[in-house]
């Protein structure tokens, strides 16, 4: 049964659905452009450095199981609550860290309190829309994350420069306690269907979901492009910043005009959702990510390495992942409205673990040219479009 909202309630899930989004890129990327500084303060290693990105989207994948089916059986207001605050005090906590392996740990952390407010924000989606509504909602949703990979490096490199790294931890401390402040006051419970909390039958909600051949070989797909972006957040700095001899700022603009990409893929892709089922806009992103990384690769073997041929082509890839997403979201969300939590949360979870496998082979890349990554999202998208045309087949019997 679907919430019946007021127009006020709407405004408030709707803002929500702008705000914690947005915390989710914001929390990959706003210190992405400070990782050199971060190995140098450390007096640590690159790899040690990547690996706080690879432990937070593993902990963003491990949270999402545990709290998308505690919200679907105590609802999502409480565990909403306690992420927010939680990942405020982590926040706080990380800036005290005294060396890398405790930063670690707060960083992953951090991805399990932001895993409790992806899994209940996408969850709430499903609880208030269907249909139409909530492939524009699943839209919104992706739109809002596509401004943390956009705007995060931008803010985050201008704030290195002003007041050093662990500003960027301040910015999280403060925006954690503002969605904490905000749901307390604002947010209306959503899940009106509460599940008593039963081991059994959790386990074979979950199992439903796992064994779903379409809605994992989908989801995989979503997590490898979000992967694909991830993955230049990762080792980009390295090439920009240390190889090529750009400022940290100067990093920060790049990464700005490279989050536009997604972000008007994105925009496109809402257009386009009004003409064509999600089904063909994903193919059609898979297989024009494919051909960037292709025109990658080729700009590598021909010419010699200088930002122009690494930006070009991740444009190009950038903007069709913003194809790639929203449709993959709304094509498994849709799956399992019954069980929107607990959906969400295997969802989530695959694409932390996803993410998280794709990051830490990222980490032991060279960095003296860009052929190595672009072998990497070669590989994503041809394994990507290939798990498509399975998932196609598989439905079609």
């Amino acid at each position: 049964m679907k919430i019946q909202n007021s127009i006020l309630p709407k405004r408030n899930i709707y803002f929500l659905v702008v705000i914690v989004p947005f915390l989710m890129g914001l929390g990959v990327d706003l210190y992405v452009p400070s990782l050199p500084m971060v190995t140098s303060y450390f007096h640590t290693s690159a790899n040690l450095v990547q690996l706080t990105i690879s432990l937070y989207l593993l902990g963003y994948g491990i949270g999402q199981v545990v709290l998308g089916v505690l919200s679907d059986s105590f609802g999502r207001k409480k565990i909403l609550i306690l992420c927010a605050l939680s990942f405020s005090l982590i926040s706080f906590a990380s800036i005290l860290s005294s060396n890398i392996f405790i930063f670690q740990t707060f960083r992953f952390l951090q991805g399990i309190c932001v895993a409790g407010l992806a899994v209940v924000v996408r969850a709430v989606l499903v609880d208030v829309f269907s249909g139409i509504e909530l492939r524009k909602a699943t839209t919104y949703f992706t739109l809002s994350w596509s401004l943390g990979p956009i705007l995060a490096p931008f803010i985050g490199s201008n704030l290195e420069k002003c007041f050093g790294w662990k500003s960027n931890f301040y910015v999280f401390c403060i925006y954690g306690l503002f969605i904490f402040i905000y749901s307390l006051i604002r947010f209306k419970e959503t899940n009106l269907n509460l599940t008593q909390f039963n081991i059994t039958k959790t386990y074979s909600t979950l199992s439903s979901i796992i064994t779903h051949p379409t809605f994992m070989l989908i989801s995989t797909i979503s997590a490898l492009g979000y992967g694909a972006i991830v993955l230049f957040n990762a080792v980009g700095p390295f090439l920009i910043e240390v190889l090529l001899k750009y400022s940290v700022v100067e990093y920060g603009t790049f990464a700005l005009i490279l989050g536009f990409a997604y972000f008007f893929g994105t925009i496109s892709n809402s257009i386009a959702i009004k003409f064509f089922n999600s089904n063909i806009l994903l193919h059609f992103g898979l297989i024009a990510s494919l051909s960037g990384s292709i025109f990658m690769l080729l700009l590598g073997i021909l010419l010699h390495i200088n930002l122009y041929i690494i930006l070009i082509p991740v444009f190009i890839i950038f903007f069709f992942i913003g194809f790639i997403v929203p449709n993959a979201l709304a094509l498994t969300m849709s799956l399992f409205s019954n069980s929107a939590g607990s959906a969400s949360a295997i969802f989530g979870t695959i694409t932390g673990i996803v993410v998280f496998i794709v990051i830490s082979l990222g980490s032991n890349l060279k960095t003296n040219s860009q052929i190595p990554l672009t072998f990497i999202y070669m590989f994503i998208f041809v394994v990507s479009t290939i798990l498509f045309v399975l998932s196609k087949k598989i439905k079609n019997k």
